[in-house]
């Protein structure tokens, strides 16, 4: 049965150079959904964030940060995303802050597990 779930993965950033926030893995025999992306940093002036998956060699996707504070508060509002991934696959995230003010940065994923379980 398909289901909705959600990973953050977070870092301590205080560059202005592109820095890897963390790596999620999607485990072998699931398909993922990624539906969306949001990603902060406590440094209140933006920024990028990347995401890479090794089963997708060619994709670089990148997006502007959807907020200047690291906390989920307020408006969450992800960016909308589209991108079918099989497992066994890794996924990294990464940020470029636009100060190199020293803070937390977070990552959020959103995702569909595609993958169809057991039935009785």
């Amino acid at each position: 049965m398909a289901y909705t779930d959600n990973r953050v993965t977070s870092a301590t950033v205080a560059s202005t150079s592109e820095t890897a926030v963390g790596t999620i893995n999607v485990p072998a025999g699931q398909s993922w959904l990624i539906t969306g992306i949001w990603s902060a940093h406590a440094n209140g002036g933006g920024g990028t964030c990347r995401l890479t998956a090794d089963t997708i060699p060619s994709a670089n996707f990148v997006f502007p940060m959807n907020g200047d504070n690291s906390q989920f508060i307020g408006n969450y509002d992800p960016t909308p995303l589209n991108i079918a991934v099989r497992g066994s696959a890794e996924l990294k995230t990464y940020v470029t802050c636009a100060s190199a003010t020293s803070g937390i940065a977070k990552v959020s994923i959103s995702y569909i597990n595609q993958t169809q379980g057991a039935t009785n």
